[in-house]
């Protein structure tokens, strides 16, 4: 299996002995840690110390993580699996009140531009950190994320069978449940590494990592990937939140929306209105989205399309780009047609708590958008091209913490 695009590893896992309960050590990964203090605290043998590390003073931080995971391997905090394998990863979770599992493995798999595509673009200052960190470790203490098509559930259902041994079993603070497994059947590893020779890859989360992983020349990274048909794959919008520099009406939104779009107020009583109102527009066949003002608490403003924007469809954009939802919203009708500023926007995931931050007057418009499909991010990478930021929250994450890999 030397030359497979797809093979196990020998992981390096926490030793049970050292570390009883896993959900005390794990955190989740580096990009949507807010703050890192509450995991410091937690356990000092946690993975933000490697993740996310601080700095002791001579050392920087890159290197304060490598005498951390140097002292951990040396004291048998960490251990390397004595086997090759693949490690299974289970998410069971629930989402406004609707069960979904989740069901992923953890491979090694061959850096090519040709087969393992992106969908975002990245950034400077994180590529920058994530190089530092894993270049001064030699090793991936998060993994990167990805997708690939299973219609007929055939890798799917070796994952799903007995040949596999678990390790954890546990739920996080998020209330989601964790199972993780190492699997060294012979036969279903290389079954699955065939498989998976004839898929291509399409990066979920983890663009950074990927972009570093080709800057320090690491022929294979660690992926965990999971079935883009599967039940379980969520997609959470990123909603857009204003705060204008200068007062600006909703009256003045709504007239300019008027001209291309049908605006129906939907009466807010509870978050169940909410609720309803995202639902309506996440059906809706055409262009939709939900407004929300601090002039009128009373009504969120279902927005539906009803011709295009002429300014909009000017733009020498490819054709993929410009009917991808988010973008349609975000360039067309947030910055193009009601000319809201870029430091004037932010993002958010959490609907709710921003109903109530514009009902307070804290914010001075909500912008809730549909979920960006799987077919879109499909659609997108198969064309080489890349959405706008903040345009897909995979959910949930991938834990920090349930393995390493180190490739020197």
């Amino acid at each position: 299996m030397r030359d497979a695009l797809t093979k196990p590893f020998k992981g390096i896992l926490y030793n049970k002995q050292k570390v009883s309960d896993v959900s005390s050590v794990v955190c989740p990964p580096y990009d949507v840690i807010s703050q890192v203090e509450p995991y410091y605290k937690k356990h000092n043998l946690n993975a933000i110390r490697l993740e996310l590390p601080q700095a002791a003073p001579p050392l920087n931080q890159y290197e304060t993580a490598r005498r951390t995971m140097d002292e951990w391997l040396k004291e048998g905090v960490l251990s390397r699996d004595a086997s090759e394998a693949v490690y299974v990863y289970e998410q069971e979770f629930e989402l406004e009140n609707q069960p979904f599992l989740r069901r992923g493995f953890i491979a090694l798999h061959k850096l090519d531009k040709e087969r393992i595509l992106t969908h975002e673009e990245t950034r400077k200052k994180a590529k920058a950190d994530r190089e530092q960190l894993i270049g001064t470790l030699k090793t991936y203490t998060s993994l990167i994320f990805g997708l690939y098509e299973d219609k007929d559930l055939a890798i799917e259902n070796i994952l799903a069978g007995p040949l596999k041994e678990k390790i954890y079993d546990f739920v996080d603070e998020q209330s989601i449940r964790n199972r993780f497994y190492r699997m060294t059947d012979n036969d279903a590893v290389t079954a699955l590494s065939a498989m998976m020779g004839e898929k291509k890859i399409y990066i979920a989360d983890g663009h950074h990592r990927l972009d570093v992983s080709y800057r320090l020349g690491v022929p294979y990274v660690p992926l965990y990937l999971t079935n883009m048909y599967s039940q379980g794959i969520v997609i959470l919008p990123y909603h857009r939140i204003v705060k204008f520099e200068k007062e600006r009406p909703l009256g003045e939104m709504l007239s300019l929306l008027s001209d291309y779009f049908d605006v129906a107020p939907h009466p807010y009583k509870d978050r169940g209105s909410v609720k309803q109102a995202l639902t309506a527009v996440e059906k809706s066949s055409r262009l939709s989205f939900v407004l929300y003002s601090k002039d009128d608490a009373n009504n969120l403003y279902i927005v539906t399309q009803n011709k295009p924007i002429p300014s909009y469809e000017a733009l020498d954009v490819r054709r993929s780009l410009k009917r991808l939802k988010v973008n349609a919203i975000h360039a067309g009708v947030i910055k193009d047609l009601l000319k809201i500023k870029d430091e004037e926007i932010s993002f958010t995931q959490d609907h709710y708590e921003t109903v109530d931050s514009v009902r307070e007057g804290a914010l001075d418009l909500a912008f809730f958008l549909p979920p960006t499909s799987v077919e879109e991010v499909k659609d997108i990478a198969d064309n080489s091209l890349y959405m706008p930021p903040k345009s897909t929250f995979f959910y949930p994450k991938i834990l920090t913490g349930l393995v390493f890999y180190q490739y020197a």
